[in-house]
């Protein structure tokens, strides 16, 4: 590489733009971080639909998934596969995807799996013996709330921003769900307190921030254990940050939501930048009130999470199946995305490219 390209790279990633062309082995001159991180409106902001995708879809080629109105797409990374010893990490797979999402003209956002739903082990072998959990959902959960298991994902983090904060089509990194799925006897004999988790996630969300600073942090929130309303607390910590609060499930009918969910969205609602997801549950989710019968309308559920939760993203499972056989997939999915496919882009003008 020449002096002239090297200074050049180092130049447009200090505007926000990318060094697509430098090695993934380079990221001090692929990525230069700027003098201080992007204030709100500055950073990568492209809001939308976009397609979460498992791990099992083919990786080379997003277009299988890709119709008029998507923005991106959201892939699956278990903290394990990123960083199969402590302190070596592997990112070739994000690096790859993300050439896919440039190559299909959408953005990436990177969800990393601390939490497991089936027997799987989500977390690096060092963490596994002492610092994971076997939890109810039959899977696994890393101890959040343990100072070294929150420094060692924030490390992973400062590695993703090092390499990828630069790309344009790199829109930025997601956690999973704040439900931990845990008993409560399991997590007291683990040093469990809602504090040391509202402090976990307050300093999770923030070093994020900062080692992202051009991106996005996807937060998903939903239940905190013990203190529900530290979520509010965890949300006005981070607000300004680049953080983008949100979570796993566009479920109107669904009491717990309702009641001890929804409610930050409208009270975050411009003061945060917001998203929700439609998952499995939101495929079959049934109608409880008197008078209806039947599933949600895949478009009802939309414009639910539009008008009522405010979301400025809105995260489609890849679904290609029905269970049960009479309720929805991806293919009443692509229709509402079609439909609305000007969806947030009234909201992007000040995205950073």
């Amino acid at each position: 590489m020449t002096l002239f390209r090297r200074a050049a790279l180092v130049f447009l990633c200090g505007l926000g733009g990318v060094a697509s062309a430098a090695a993934p082995s380079q990221p001090a001159v692929a990525c230069q971080p700027p003098a201080a991180p992007f204030a709100e409106a500055q950073r990568k902001f492209h809001p939308g639909h976009y397609v979460s995708l498992g791990r099992g879809y083919p990786r080379s080629d997003f277009s299988g998934a890709l119709v008029k109105g998507v923005t991106g797409v959201q892939m699956r990374y278990r903290w394990a596969d990123l960083e199969p010893a402590e302190g070596h990490y592997d990112l070739s797979v994000i690096a790859r995807d993300l050439e896919a999402a440039k190559r299909s003209g959408v953005q990436l956002v990177v969800l990393i799996e601390d939490k497991s739903f089936k027997d799987e082990l989500p977390t690096p072998a060092y963490l596994r013996a002492k610092y994971t959990l076997r939890n109810r959902a039959n899977g696994y959960t890393a101890l959040r709330w343990d100072p070294y298991v929150n420094d060692r994902l924030q490390q992973l983090v400062a590695n993703l921003g090092a390499e990828f904060d630069c790309h344009p089509h790199f829109e930025g990194v997601a956690f999973q769900e704040s439900s931990l799925s845990l008993d409560d006897k399991v997590l007291d004999a683990n040093g469990y307190t809602p504090e040391k988790y509202r402090d976990a996630l307050i300093s999770l969300l923030r070093s994020s921030a900062k080692k992202l600073p051009r991106s996005r942090v996807f937060w998903y929130m939903n239940f905190l254990p013990e203190k529900q309303g530290y979520i509010g607390e965890i949300a006005d910590a981070v607000i300004g940050t680049g953080v983008v609060m949100g979570g796993p499930d566009i479920l109107p009918d669904n009491p717990a939501l309702a009641t001890r969910v929804y409610p930050f969205y409208d009270k975050f609602e411009g003061r945060l930048r917001l998203f929700n997801s439609m998952q499995h549950d939101s495929y079959r989710h049934r109608h409880n009130a008197v008078g209806r019968s039947g599933y949600w309308s895949m478009d009802d559920l939309f414009v639910f999470a539009r008008d009522e939760l405010h979301v400025d993203y809105v995260f489609w499972e890849y679904r290609t199946w029905r269970q049960p056989p009479d309720s929805h997939d991806w293919t009443d999915a692509r229709e509402v995305i079609a439909r609305y496919a000007t969806f947030g882009s009234s909201r992007s003008s000040d995205s950073t490219k």
